[in-house]
């Protein structure tokens, strides 16, 4: 009988498996469900999709309006299309800062922290999830304000075309603008831990460019000097989204250092 426990042991220890670190990608399918399951997330975004598309087909039906009565097509009418995306940004914005300070509102932070100890590696993962869906959602709305816009210029006339230069760019770039301005907005959200001074923060930085003026409004700013990039004939493209990345990066990095300091 000894015996037979002795084997039975060390079958046990030899088949006895060790519990594995949780990896990046570990961490990565965690936020997804997390963010994927978080209705106030997922509804922000529902909403930005839906600002911007209206308040494109809006302006894009007042410019047709304007050149039926003869007035000049002049200016950039890509942009016209995308016009939305000043006021989407809102909520993409309000997306990212929720994704984030709901760990700190419902104290789940520290849980997750207990999961993933690495606060770089939790803060990356965070990011990561939350990207990939606000980049899906603002391609959609980028690409359906311009199907939309364009339906509606064409009726007056002006015809534009996928092929255009700068259109594909602005269509992908604002994409890019709204995921990037709620990837900000989370960074923003890790730095400061409560969703009311985080979305005060975000608007306070939405209204920066009336504070500054033109001369440095439209270039210092993170959400106005972004917006750029989804214009197609914009010359500052590229550099006023990079703008916005130096912001993102610099807010994520303050983050990380002050969450390295905290216990949670």
């Amino acid at each position: 009988m000894t015996a037979q426990t002795t084997t039975l042991s060390a079958g046990t220890r030899r088949h006895a498996t060790t519990p594995r670190p949780a990896t990046f990608l570990d961490a990565v399918a965690s936020e997804w469900i997390k963010i994927r399951t978080h209705r106030g997330v997922l509804l922000a975004l529902l909403i930005g999709i839906t600002v911007t598309v209206l308040a494109g087909a809006n302006n894009s039906s007042a410019n047709a309006r304007h050149i039926l009565g003869g007035g000049e097509t002049g200016g950039d009418l890509t942009w016209v299309t995308q016009f939305g995306m000043k006021f989407g940004v809102i909520a993409f914005a309000v997306a990212g800062a929720l994704a984030m300070t709901s760990e700190y509102s419902s104290a789940m932070i520290r849980t997750s922290l207990t999961a993933v100890p690495s606060r770089g590696r939790f803060l990356a993962a965070k990011a990561t999830a939350f990207t990939a869906i606000a980049l899906a959602a603002g391609l959609a709305a980028s690409a359906v304000s311009f199907a939309i816009g364009s339906s509606i210029l064409s009726g007056a006339g002006v015809h534009l075309n996928l092929s255009d230069p700068g259109v594909m760019r602005a269509i992908a770039g604002g994409g890019l603008f709204l995921a990037t301005s709620g990837l900000l907005a989370l960074a923003l959200g890790a730095l400061l831990r409560n969703p009311v001074a985080t979305v005060g923060s975000i608007f306070a930085l939405y209204v920066l460019p009336m504070i500054l003026g033109p001369d440095l409004g439209d270039h210092v700013p993170p959400f106005e000097a972004g917006n750029a990039i989804t214009r197609a004939a914009a010359e500052t493209a590229w550099t006023g989204y990079l703008t916005l990345l130096a912001w993102t990066a610099a807010i994520a990095a303050s983050a990380y250092a002050a969450m390295k300091r905290r216990d949670a």
